[in-house]
């Protein structure tokens, strides 16, 4: 992995993704400006279903054609094909799920679940965006990703703001807006799909079997590690009303997204190595890339907890006050969870994607059994608690096999180093002469 493609690939998707949560601090506001507790809490139930979706309908398959098209790319036609169809078919059985449990997601609410079987509706096709970029990632297409990015933010706070501002910001409007934004966005991927690549891959029908049958068996081990990932990060919004109410599930949902802004650039990052060393591995690198991520994930959740008396009373409104210690306790799972986030990237791009499945499956069990015993006892703080203990299990495992997997010490994702302070020196000074030279002169 040569360095300047990882600096280049980084920093553009660390560039572009800091629209993502600038929008969605933007956007939070107006939301809460829009409805109150309960029917923000009726809105995050409404679009958590869909969201789930999202990862599980996909079957892994867009980690999968990362993976093997950053290894072959003239495999584009017949993996993306495949995968398509393949993803359709299943999207739409999951949305005939959703209809079933229905009563259940909705406790009992009439106007929730219209607003869960829409979202869920519009969901299917948008599926096919998820794969799409996969395929832009393995092909190392950096630009077609940061653009997509950029139409979605831009989107979502136009059509928020815009909206809000008329008076027109309902809740079926901001559900349709959420499930649209994603798949309009996605379109910038059909011209670079649509180009022919050169065939180098086997022409034989049986080596085309063969080379399926690897994605397949790959995307299913990743598919359990997808499953177990959204259930963790979607099991408060499809629990939280049934155990506790819509206001707690209301107060999550800004503390959760507040807390998740130190994670910027690591998330920004994971892709990007991800699709670096699906194509040739450095141990090294990314253990370096994952000490640099947790400085700056503790200095960002450092700097936000500092500011939360600004944020959240003047931001978004007295009514959601009581959001300020649960946001406190979420910046402490988001710290736990760099290296893990880093570790597990490492796994799946070094083909041990069945490890990160564990790692996330036991992730899993520990959020739950956490979330269920306590929501209903301490409501929203139940939630927080069970990211903390959940995220500190999963970095533990995962960090452990990555080291095992590719002979790295244990202490080489968190132990920093006087080197790893003079590297990130360097590299914000770096950033910061090349903005400085975007800029128009006099």
């Amino acid at each position: 992995m040569s360095e300047p493609t990882l600096r280049r690939a980084v920093s553009l998707m660390s560039v572009t993704s800091l629209l993502v949560p600038l929008v969605g601090v933007i956007v939070a506001p107006i939301l809460a400006r829009a409805f109150d507790p309960q029917d923000r809490g009726v809105l995050a139930a409404a679009i958590a279903p869909a969201t789930l979706m999202l990862a599980v309908a996909t079957l892994g398959l867009p980690d999968a054609l990362t993976f093997h098209l950053a290894k072959r790319p003239a495999a584009q036609k017949l993996l993306l094909r495949y995968a398509t169809v393949l993803t359709i078919a299943v999207g739409l059985l999951f949305a005939i799920a959703v209809w079933l449990f229905l009563p259940f997601l909705s406790a009992g609410s009439h106007v929730l679940a219209q607003l869960i079987l829409v979202a869920a509706s519009i969901t299917v096709p948008g599926l096919v965006v998820n794969i799409w970029r996969g395929a832009a990632v393995g092909l190392q297409q950096w630009n077609a990703v940061a653009l997509e990015r950029v139409v979605q933010a831009v989107v979502r706070l136009a059509a928020f703001g815009l909206l809000f501002v008329l008076g027109l910001l309902s809740l079926p409007v901001a559900v349709a807006i959420n499930v649209l934004t994603p798949l309009l966005a996605g379109l910038v991927y059909v011209p670079l799909l649509l180009k022919s690549q050169r065939s180098e891959r086997p022409s034989s029908p049986g080596e085309d079997r063969a080379l399926v049958r690897q994605f397949v068996r790959y995307g299913s081990n990743v598919w359990l590690g997808s499953i177990a990932s959204m259930l963790l990060a979607r099991a408060s919004q499809l629990l939280m009303v049934p155990l506790s109410s819509a206001r707690d599930l209301g107060l999550f949902s800004v503390a959760i997204t507040i807390a998740d802004l130190p994670l910027v650039l690591t998330l920004a990052v994971q892709p990007a190595l991800f699709g670096v060393n699906s194509r040739r591995s450095d141990p090294e690198a990314l253990t370096q890339v994952s000490r640099l991520m947790l400085l700056l994930v503790a200095v960002g959740c450092t700097v936000v907890g500092l500011a939360l008396p600004l944020l959240i009373g003047p931001v978004f409104g007295t009514d959601y006050v009581d959001a300020t210690w649960p946001t406190v306790l979420l910046l402490v799972a988001a710290l736990i969870s760099v290296p893990g986030l880093m570790a597990g990237t490492a796994l799946s791009a070094w083909g041990r994607p069945g490890l990160r499945s564990v790692g996330l499956a036991i992730a899993l069990v520990l959020n739950l059994g956490v979330f269920v015993w306590s929501v209903p006892i301490v409501g929203v703080y139940g939630a927080c608690w069970s990211g903390i203990v959940s995220n500190a299990g999963l970095s533990l495992f995962l960090t452990v096999c990555a080291a095992r997997t590719s002979h790295v010490r244990f202490s080489d994702f968190y132990a920093l180093r006087a080197a790893d302070v003079v590297r990130l020196r360097d590299e914000t000074v770096r950033v910061l002469h090349a903005v400085r030279g975007a800029l128009p002169t006099r």
